[in-house]
């Protein structure tokens, strides 16, 4: 699911050719519900069910937190939040059905601890993730749905081109930082795909 029908379509077409199985993509627009709803529905039937979601989207800005304004906080309130409460409402319905399941949602290190880099609304919003995922985890044991979160440190397609445009002193800055907060090997992680798949930083997840 995403907005960028080329590139989705590319991403779809080369997990489908690595196998197995097959991978079908659908636009989507995650901030909205009603476009949410209708992909869920999709996947659903073509699926014969879900077991699990794992909530990845996710933007980022880098910018004073004295300038911010509500458009800067829009833009992260609708794709972190929004997006995750969206699709995770959307999985309970049919799980509630089946019987139980996982949902996964993506938070981030920058949620829990503060980041050199001007990440306040990034931090904000990735935090209110995390405040839904405890609640909604105690709202919906009942159901035997389980809700956890993941506050990753990782490099991503997006990370690496906000650091690419850093200058030299920054770039120093955002490697020192790590050096000195991540213990095992001084820097952010990493995140591998087999080497026949051709997905662009983006994240393929299979029933």
């Amino acid at each position: 699911m995403d907005i960028n029908d080329d590139k989705g379509i590319a991403v779809a077409n080369s997990a489908t050719k690595a196998g197995p199985g097959t991978v079908t993509y659908m636009h989507c627009d995650i901030t909205k519900q009603d476009h949410v709803n209708r992909a869920f529905d999709k996947a659903v039937t073509e699926l014969g069910g879900l077991d699990a979601l794992a909530a990845i989207a996710g933007t980022e800005a880098i910018k004073p937190a004295e300038n911010l304004t509500g458009a800067d906080m829009d833009a992260m309130i609708n794709v972190h939040l929004k997006h995750t409460v969206f699709t995770n409402i959307a999985a309970l319905r049919t799980m509630k059905e089946s019987g139980g399941g996982s949902i996964i949602n993506y938070g981030s290190h920058v949620a829990i601890t503060a980041h050199f880099l001007e990440m306040a609304a990034y931090g904000a919003a990735k935090g209110a993730v995390l405040a839904w995922t405890r609640n909604v985890a105690t709202e919906w044991a009942k159901y035997n749905v389980r809700v956890n979160s993941v506050c990753p440190s990782v490099w991503t397609p997006l990370a690496r081109r906000i650091v690419n445009d850093l200058g030299e002193e920054e770039k120093k800055r955002f490697s020192d930082y790590f050096k000195n907060n991540v213990l095992l090997g001084g820097d952010l992680g990493d995140i591998k795909h087999p080497a026949n798949l051709n997905v662009d930083g983006g994240q393929v997840f299979a029933r």
